[in-house]
């Protein structure tokens, strides 16, 4: 019987905008498979050139230009599946849940089935995502490389005023209507407020003193981060299924103050290493403590990093790893 590691494993997803957590931790898994099993990744879009030097190639008709046998990863629901998968003969297909449309997921399965002949083993991202739809699968939190936030200092001191912030993809959907009140509230309170990828915010926020609105991408997501003194983040419409950042920011040594809806509150013990919250009374509160208290902030703040590492350290990534080897 040939194992998984002597068979090549093709990853796809939509690799046309680094910004976008979903497909970051594809090519870190690639990473980590080299050496074991040979691993291809494809894009279903135009390349970005930031993907393009992690060795991803995009989809295309020319032999050569698509999966051939060997296990195949879908990166995501939203992955087109075009002509290239009735050609693919994949001999197993692992389906990646990460985005709530459970309609896309049923339509994804179908698609893989008609194909195929084969049944996509489900992976999700989150337990809340699972139970949401009902089907069977595995959990499996999305890859995260924890290393470039690990030496980040825990509640550094200040000469000028604290700062809270947050990073996301610079789209609406990713911002809570109601932050941008609160976001003006801690600006008159003398609160400094940095929110990367929020240009879409300029309509209510432009005006504002004391509020950063940068692209996403302005500064490398470590050096942002280590400007903050507390971390927030809610999304409007847009239903976190996981959220990396949130992760990234607990792994930074930052207290997180972030809506509970979202996948990533799995990971948090309330009031010990995050604060999830369901109401703006919630936030408001959660905020003037971390803001009063550097003690509570650098409890909170290592705590939510040791978390962080329990789910994504090198224990955790080598048994995902072992996952995609057997």
């Amino acid at each position: 019987m040939v194992s998984a590691s002597q068979t090549p494993l093709h990853i796809v997803g939509r690799f046309d905008d680094p910004h976008t957590g979903a497909e970051r931790s594809l090519p870190d898994l690639a990473d980590l498979l080299r050496g074991r099993r040979v691993t291809h990744l494809w894009s279903d879009m135009p390349v970005h050139p930031w993907f393009a030097a992690r060795g991803v190639r995009q989809l295309g008709p020319a032999p050569g230009g698509h999966p051939v046998g060997g296990g195949l990863l879908v990166g995501g629901v939203h992955v087109q599946l075009g002509r290239w998968l009735e050609v693919a003969s994949p001999e197993r297909v692992t389906l990646r849940y990460n985005l709530p449309n459970h309609q896309r997921l049923f339509d994804a399965i179908a698609r893989i089935r008609s194909a195929t002949g084969l049944d996509p083993a489900l992976v999700f991202v989150s337990q809340a995502l699972q139970l949401s739809v009902g089907l069977p699968g595995r959990v499996e939190p999305s890859l995260i490389r924890l290393e470039p936030f690990l030496d980040l200092p825990v509640a550094p001191p200040r000469a000028g005023p604290l700062a809270v912030g947050r990073v996301s993809r610079d789209v609406v959907e990713k911002h809570d209507p109601q932050d941008v009140g609160l976001y003006r509230m801690l600006a008159a309170r003398g609160v400094r407020v940095r929110l990367m990828g929020a240009s879409c915010l300029q309509p209510w926020l432009a005006d504002v003193s004391g509020v950063d609105l940068l692209p996403a991408g302005a500064q490398p997501v470590t050096e942002f981060l280590a400007s903050l003194d507390v971390f927030f983040y809610r999304t409007g419409s847009f239903t976190e299924p996981y959220g990396r950042v949130v992760l990234e920011a607990m792994a930074a040594g930052l207290p997180v103050i972030a809506a509970a809806s979202g996948g990533y509150a799995e990971q948090m013990t309330p009031g010990r290493d995050g604060f999830p919250v369901r109401t703006q009374e919630e936030a408001l509160q959660a905020l003037q403590a971390l803001l009063h208290s550097r003690e509570l902030r650098d409890r909170v703040g290592r705590a939510a990093r040791l978390r962080a590492q329990a789910v994504h350290g090198p224990q955790a990534i080598e048994a995902l790893v072992r996952r995609y080897l057997q």
